[in-house]
């Protein structure tokens, strides 16, 4: 259970990569449109830095996730689905799936992670978690790694876990 906790935390923590520097919501900002902000994700990689891994969005919805966090000695494998709504909000929902002495443990997200994506005056993309204060610019060009980078270490645990 210590190796579950500790990946949750890491996951909830400090999810994305981001630049060190964050901003108040800009002014004027309004909700980017779902469709943009679902073809800036889908098929590609965001990558977590408290665990050096993370999180693909796959086509027709499928997100498989990737951690290892220092001093844990076994990775993690999140399973599930990712969504967009029309105002830019993009969740995750994944069951995380561990080994656990001869098998393995899971448990869901207590809730899913959600992003909210907003467009300033000028088209800048800006981003943030629910709930919290901080927005950071997102560039659809190094935001997110075009591709499934951590697909051999997810293919390999679920083989292992038999998930």
């Amino acid at each position: 259970m210590r190796h579950f906790s500790a990946l949750l935390g890491a996951v909830a923590i400090c999810t994305l990569a981001l630049p060190a520097m964050a901003d108040p919501k800009p002014r004027g900002a309004k909700p980017a449109d779902g469709q943009m902000i679902a073809n800036i994700y889908v098929g590609k990689t965001q990558n977590w830095k408290t665990c050096k891994a993370g999180i693909y969005y796959g086509g027709k919805g499928k997100a498989q996730a990737y951690c290892h966090k220092e001093g844990d000695k076994e990775p993690g494998v999140g399973i599930g689905k990712w969504t967009v709504t029309r105002k830019g909000k993009v969740c995750a929902d994944m069951i995380w799936y561990w080994r656990e002495g001869d098998g393995y443990g899971s448990k869901p997200n207590d809730k899913p992670d959600c992003i909210n994506h907003v467009v300033d005056k000028e088209g800048t993309i800006w981003r943030n978690w629910d709930g919290n204060k901080d927005w950071w610019r997102l560039d659809p060009k190094t935001g997110v790694e075009k591709g499934f980078k951590y697909k051999s270490k997810v293919n390999r645990l679920r083989r292992k876990l038999g998930v």
